[in-house]
């Protein structure tokens, strides 16, 4: 990947950590990604026959100009953009005739079913607000060539009625909503309510080519890209495989595709799902809400360079931001659902390298959207810096062997014991229009320059709750015991995002962010986070000044804590 950054950042102070590390670990996950195809295929062909006789899609065109947007968009920048979000608002809360979708009429249940079709896509999603489903009541979304994925139940994965469905193949996606007996006959009634938002028209940059060439990994690669299948990656580096995600994702009224990387942490009783990629990919909650990480996407040597989205890829939809940053160009999210079994949560080091002339550094990324592809590095402290990318917060390094290209933004870079110490920003160089020409040198983002802000995610019980809150965010510190009162901060009044981070550990406790009236009587909860853990995260965002309050809660035990808000 070729990317000058040319916007100014803010500088980080680095302090040393040097010791702070963490190994590898691998997933004890449940999906099963053979059994997981022919459950899809099950599923299909059960939808299939349950769909109403006289149901029709609605089309959404793709306009003109958008079209040539998709069509012109550079390949070789960055996040790749790869399409374009087609609004639609269309609201679903009624299981009876004349509305969008219809109805077949079941003693065991109504199934409520409609079709969306955007004319010209390879691929398309939706994108589901206001997602209200009562107990018993399952969405799925498929198509008529064997793709089904579900069910989607609840307010959505993150609890607040957002909900992006997986990506089906082809123009068109069909949904299709199970109501349990009470619900018969009206989803209102009963409950069952939603928008259909948005449609995803993924566009010729989605997938660019299916054969390989004789002079590049995949058609439209550079020559210089290798496929990870053909190369001898040292033992210690072969863990990243499982490890790399290729990754989907909505900014706006447009979707893009960037690589990330799962972390471990060093809490041994939970597996928690980190996944780091590059803060130019994505930064937003709502663009976090929208991933999809698709994982295991290789192909063998000399192998067809395959389309994942035809395949039966494991993937997960859904994800919360825990930190991110321009300084140093990072995301750390915490996925909705655990990766496939077999993947590896990799270790990682806070040692910094960026000053470390020759040190090897080593990455399996996804350019242009390819299956997984490896390239080596060498540490160069001698080059010139882009002036938006200090060295220190940043690490260059010289390409060895393979390359980068848009779509490798994000991917994680190890050291040559297969630890994490960065991640891909792009390149700085007289020529970022090619990968291949050994003029321009690699950049990534330094883990440890930034380790402070994600430190509470990635080492938990590092010195006790107290000090471990993100530059920016002010700290509350308590105690708190099961059947004693929530503690609450003051009643405040502010609008935007809202971000709260609630640290600690031997306990179960929640946090809350109540919507409050002006005379200081509670009024609504408009965000939770209630893991069975004990740390948890809240991104809310309303663009109206209101009343609100943060509140902690313990489920059970008791335990000291620490509340960063960027909001008090």
């Amino acid at each position: 990947m070729k990317w000058i950054s040319s916007a100014a950042i803010l500088m980080l102070v680095v302090v040393p950590a040097f010791g702070t590390e963490v190994g590898s670990e691998v997933v004890s996950g449940q999906l099963d990604p053979a059994a997981h195809a022919h459950a899809m295929h099950e599923l299909n062909s059960t939808l299939l026959t349950l769909e109403a006789p006289d149901r029709e899609a609605l089309v959404a065109p793709l306009p003109v100009e958008e079209q040539t947007r998709l069509e012109k968009a550079p390949k070789d920048q960055g996040r790749l953009l790869v399409g374009s979000n087609i609004a639609l608002g269309l609201k679903v809360n009624s299981a009876s005739e004349g509305g969008f979708g219809q109805v077949l009429r079941r003693a065991e249940g109504d199934v409520w079913s409609a079709a969306v079709r955007s004319p010209g896509a390879i691929a398309v999603r939706l994108h589901l607000g206001d997602l209200d489903l009562p107990k018993g009541a399952e969405l799925y979304a498929y198509n008529a060539s064997g793709q089904a994925f579900g069910p989607y139940t609840g307010r959505g994965p993150l609890g607040d009625g957002s909900q992006w469905t997986h990506t089906l193949l082809g123009d068109e996606i069909r949904l299709q909503l199970h109501l349990p007996p009470r619900a018969r006959g009206n989803a209102a009634s009963a409950g069952a309510s939603f928008t259909v938002k948005e449609i995803a028209h993924l566009g010729p940059n989605f997938f660019l080519a299916q054969t390989p060439e004789a002079s590049a990994f995949c058609g439209f690669n550079q020559a210089c890209t290798t496929n990870a299948a053909c190369e001898s990656i040292p033992s210690a580096i072969q863990p990243a495989a499982d490890a790399t995600a290729h990754l989907l994702f909505a900014v706006g009224s447009s979707s893009f595709i960037c690589s990330g990387g799962l972390l471990n942490d060093t809490d041994t009783s939970t597996q928690v799902p980190l996944l780091l990629t590059a803060n130019h990919c994505f930064s937003s909650g709502s663009s976090a809400n929208s991933l999809e990480a698709y994982f295991q996407y290789t192909t063998p040597c000399g192998g067809a360079c395959f389309n994942p989205y035809s395949a039966s890829l494991p993937r997960t939809v859904g994800s919360t931001i825990l930190s991110t940053s321009s300084s140093s160009d990072y995301t750390l999210v915490e996925l909705a659902q655990q990766p496939p079994a077999g993947s590896v949560l990799l270790g990682w080091t806070a040692t910094a390298v960026a000053n470390s002339a020759g040190t090897n550094l080593f990455r399996i990324s996804h350019p242009g959207g390819a299956p997984q592809a490896y390239s080596e590095h060498s540490v160069n402290t001698t080059a010139g810096t882009c002036g938006s990318w200090p060295r220190g917060p940043w690490i260059y390094s010289d390409d060895t062997l393979g390359a980068t290209e848009g779509g490798s933004s994000g991917s994680v870079v190890l050291n040559s014991s297969g630890q994490v110490v960065g991640q891909l920003s792009g390149a700085c160089g007289l020529s970022p229009e090619t990968s291949c020409d050994g003029d321009d040198r690699t950049v990534d983002g330094a883990l440890a320059a930034y380790y402070s802000s994600v430190e509470p995610f990635l080492d938990p019980g590092s010195g006790g709750p107290s000090g471990s809150c993100p530059a920016g965010y002010t700290e509350f510190n308590g105690t708190i015991s099961a059947g004693n009162p929530d503690q609450v901060t003051n009643i405040f009044r502010d609008s935007g995002n809202f971000n709260g981070l609630l640290i600690c550990s031997g306990a179960d406790l929640d946090l809350y962010l109540d919507r409050m009236r002006s005379n200081g009587s509670y009024r609504s909860t408009v965000a939770s986070s209630t893991s069975s853990g004990c740390n948890e995260v809240i991104n809310y965002t309303n663009n109206r000044l209101r009343y609100y309050r943060w509140r902690v809660s313990a489920y059970s035990g008791s335990a000291s804590f620490t509340l960063c808000v960027n909001k008090p």
